[in-house]
């Protein structure tokens, strides 16, 4: 699912790990900056002075923009900060991927994100007050539920939580800690990576694999 094969990029030196599909791995890493290198690395925007990165068995700095596009297509990713549009509405934002990349209507979605958000703690009128909200204003923790919402409305193969429980109650970190480890199980072979600075938060997930960084590189 991703590999990482002696990979050197800024403050990481010869970093190899296997993670299999259908696992669930921790990434702790040693600072926001490193895990940040991590990510865009993974993700295709920093290329490494030396090594491979394969994702789905793909060379990801071999193949064109499109068969990249087309790779993260069945990748969910909820950002830290939650990585919303300002300017789109809280519906939009959470509805746009899917209709873009799967061609879902927004009417399609409505129910599955009803049923989401109770098991969220949010229905009926403050809901839909909600949904017509900016997220602008939004506390951190709440632009990333939104952010968790719209990522798994695409059923993705892969799902990527970047620092999801930082911050959060220890009540509402075990509730999320058991809505996504019930997403993980929802598809066969889905494979789930959280990657965070902080391994206490982590603390309710179980997990296959866990990689420490040590120095510029990670033990398991």
């Amino acid at each position: 699912m991703i590999r990482f094969e002696n990979i050197s990029v800024e403050n990481f030196t010869s970093v190899s790990f296997d993670i299999l599909e259908g696992t669930v791995c921790k990434i702790i890493t040693g600072s926001d900056f490193h895990k940040r290198t991590l990510l865009q690395t993974l993700f295709g925007r920093n290329k490494p002075v030396q090594g491979t990165v394969l994702l789905f068995g793909k060379d990801i700095y071999s193949i064109s923009e499109q068969e990249l596009l087309n790779l993260f297509i069945k990748v969910g990713m909820v950002w830290k900060d939650g990585g919303l549009i300002s300017n789109l509405k809280v519906w939009e934002n959470i509805t746009l991927p899917a209709w873009y990349h799967m061609g879902k209507h927004p009417e399609e979605m409505e129910d599955k994100v009803i049923s989401m958000f109770s098991d969220l703690g949010k229905s009926g009128t403050e809901l839909n007050t909600y949904m017509k909200k900016l997220p602008g204003p939004f506390p951190v923790h709440e632009k990333r539920l939104i952010g968790l919402v719209r990522a798994m409305l695409t059923e993705p193969d892969l799902m990527i939580y970047d620092s999801l429980f930082d911050g959060l109650s220890p009540a509402m970190a075990k509730q999320l800690a058991k809505y996504t480890t019930l997403f993980h199980s929802g598809k066969p072979l889905r494979t789930s990576l959280y990657i965070s600075t902080d391994e206490l938060s982590l603390r309710d997930i179980r997990a296959d694999l866990i990689l420490r960084q040590s120095g510029e590189g990670f033990t398991a």
